[in-house]
């Protein structure tokens, strides 16, 4: 076989090689394989050129709106900003609050009727109040530390209100009614069980028992 022979020969096996490799190759999910799509992105490629488009229709601009005749030419002033620090509905900032409600009550500190802005902290007056009155030098005694009956009979009842809570007023939303509170007729509400200690003690009894005899078993608080 001459040479022209063998190399058409070898064409032959070379696009037949690669014909089998297209048409085996995986579609991964397309109706086209690997090797198809290839060629047809490279005959689009060949194929790129401008495609004719249809033509953006531009309508004219509407002509300017004029005054009516008779009416002035000339636009109004422009209004003047309301935004401003000397408006009355200006917000007040905390910085000129604070040092307003000081120059008042500075100015009328002499006088007895004066009713101030801002009411002092009642708990922060207490406290105050009790430091001064009540100490290490003072044996005066307050007033919620010298009856144990009162303090006592407030302590149950401020214990009964988070507990038992009011037929008629709830303190918090979340706050179930009374009714929801009692038990069912079926529940177990009255059994309080088994002491988890004892039962601890009993579970390691048992162990030591599985186990045979131990030393440890003459302990008798292990």
């Amino acid at each position: 076989m001459n040479l022209n022979g063998r190399i058409t020969v070898l064409g032959a096996m070379v696009g037949a090689l690669a014909l089998g490799g297209c048409v085996s190759s995986p579609t991964y999910g397309t109706d086209k394989s690997a090797g198809t799509q290839l060629l047809d992105d490279v005959a689009n490629m060949a194929a790129l050129g401008p495609k004719k488009s249809n033509q953006i229709a531009y309508n004219p601009r509407p002509e300017l709106v004029r005054p009516a005749t008779g009416k002035p030419m000339q636009l109004p002033a422009p209004q003047d900003a309301v935004e401003t620090a000397g408006n009355p509905a200006w917000p007040e900032s905390p910085e000129q609050r604070r040092k307003r409600i000081r120059d008042t009550a500075t100015a009328n500190q002499n006088n007895a009727e004066f009713v101030p802005e801002v009411a002092p902290d009642p708990v922060t007056s207490k406290s105050a109040s009790n430091r001064t009155e009540y100490g290490f030098f003072n044996d005066k005694v307050p007033a919620n530390q010298g009856n144990k009956t009162d303090v006592g009979a407030d302590f149950r009842a401020r214990k009964m209100a988070s507990t038992a809570g009011s037929p008629t007023n709830r303190r918090y939303l979340s706050e179930p009614p009374l009714e929801y509170r009692q038990p069912a007729a079926t529940a177990a509400a009255d059994q309080l069980g088994e002491d988890e200690a004892k039962k601890e003690r009993e579970r390691k009894a048992a162990a030591r028992k599985s186990k045979g005899f131990s030393w440890s078993n003459l302990i008798p608080w292990n």
